[in-house]
């Protein structure tokens, strides 16, 4: 027997092997990409072996390791690779070093084109190449076996240009990436470009070109749009915005997307265009629309207590394994109506919130996972408390 687990985070990206041989295994475990380090552990029988090799793998697997199957990520762990633990506040403040169980670098034309990374490309005040770049890689050979890719800043110093040439150019590449399956728009931090100025546009000529994508994240809510919401193979889809307009939740209302299992929607703030009401999400709440949804995110939301009352009584709650109203401004409001959850929810996630000790504590009677860190010590009214990220 021979078992090959990976773990991927903003953070570090590790393997773990085990192959079992008689009344013996052998671990093998490291940073991706090094051979790592391997001991051998013997035993008075293989029964004790298979046993003793059967517990690792499961608690392995309880920490957020996947299997690295030969096809990752297009295979079916192409979800937990991506978003093996949920954003946290302090991770938003740097560029992405892994995105579907590959690390992230930084292409430049001058070296040999890889198969083993996912390549971003960007533009800076000194470097306006990303277009140029992004055609150059496509002429390769790597591209195509190219299954992710991240795009970066493409503004070039100008705040005031939208996603739509980068759009088009994925476009009229996509017969060089036959491969691509996850796609990142907008791999920005606030050193490069506040969130609130990211400039979006319609995402719906990417989902036309590419019917094998899996995966869309992207960073930004000015000029955001999904004017076509279909897609057959889409199982991911988050948006992150400091302000969502009502038409793209409106949009997702109306969506055909048989296979989504993740939707991460980062609602923000009024002051920076966020609009989306509970009334908004209906459609989405009512169940039915998303038959595979496990993980719903309403993240980043200035109405988040509003938010939690309206999908505590929501029929899609039956459905979900993960419930995010993480990074928003949930008070003890929203916390007492979580208190009322009866559906056979698994996690629960609520960092960055604004939520009395008292009520965690009775949060975390419920029979699930919670997350409450990072709780503010502000005893702040409700038009004083922020979000994670609104500019």
């Amino acid at each position: 027997m021979r078992r090959e687990l990976i773990y991927m985070d903003a953070k570090s990206s590790k393997f773990w092997n085990i192959q079992l041989e008689g009344s013996s295994h052998t671990v093998t475990y490291g940073r991706i990409g090094s051979a790592g380090q391997s001991a051998t552990k013997s035993f008075a029988s293989e029964e004790l072996a298979r046993k003793d090799a059967e517990k690792l793998i499961k608690e392995k697997l309880g920490k957020g390791y996947v299997e690295a199957t030969a096809d990752a990520p297009a295979a079916g762990q192409l979800l937990a690779v991506a978003f093996p633990s949920v954003i946290h506040k302090d991770e938003i403040q740097r560029n992405v070093g892994t995105f579907v169980g590959q690390r992230v670098v930084d292409y430049d034309p001058e070296k040999p084109a890889r198969t083993d990374v996912a390549y971003r490309f960007r533009s800076d005040y000194e470097n306006d190449a990303l277009l140029e770049d992004l055609a150059h890689f496509s002429r390769t050979e790597a591209a195509a076996q190219c299954s992710a890719i991240v795009i970066g800043a493409w503004q070039g110093g100008d705040s005031g240009t939208d996603s739509s040439a980068v759009i088009a150019a994925l476009v009229s590449h996509k017969e060089r990436f036959p491969h691509l399956v996850a796609l990142y728009l907008g791999d920005i931090t606030y050193e490069e470009n506040e969130m609130s100025w990211i400039q979006q546009s319609d995402l719906s000529p990417l989902l036309d070109a590419y019917p094998q994508l899996q995966l869309l994240r992207t960073r930004g809510g000015e000029g955001l749009q999904i004017s076509r919401p279909q897609h057959a193979g889409l199982r991911a889809l988050a948006m992150e915005t400091g302000g969502m307009d009502a038409s793209v939740v409106q949009s997702l209302g109306k969506a055909q997307f048989p296979n989504l299992e993740y939707l991460e929607l980062w609602l923000g703030t009024e002051d920076y265009g966020g609009t989306v009401t509970p009334e908004d999400l209906q459609p989405i709440l009512a169940g039915g629309l998303f038959p595979k949804l496990k993980y719903l995110g309403l993240r980043n939301c200035d109405q988040a207590d509003a938010m939690a009352r309206a999908v505590v009584s929501a029929p899609l709650l039956n459905q979900l394994e993960t419930l995010d109203l993480s990074l928003g401004t949930l008070s003890d409001e929203g916390a007492q109506a979580l208190l009322e959850i009866r559906a056979p929810l698994k996690r629960l996630n609520l960092h960055h919130n604004y939520i009395s000790s008292e009520l965690i504590r009775r949060l975390k009677e419920l029979p699930l996972s919670l997350d409450a860190t990072n709780p503010s010590d502000m005893e702040a009214d409700a038009e004083d408390r922020y979000v994670a990220v609104g500019e």
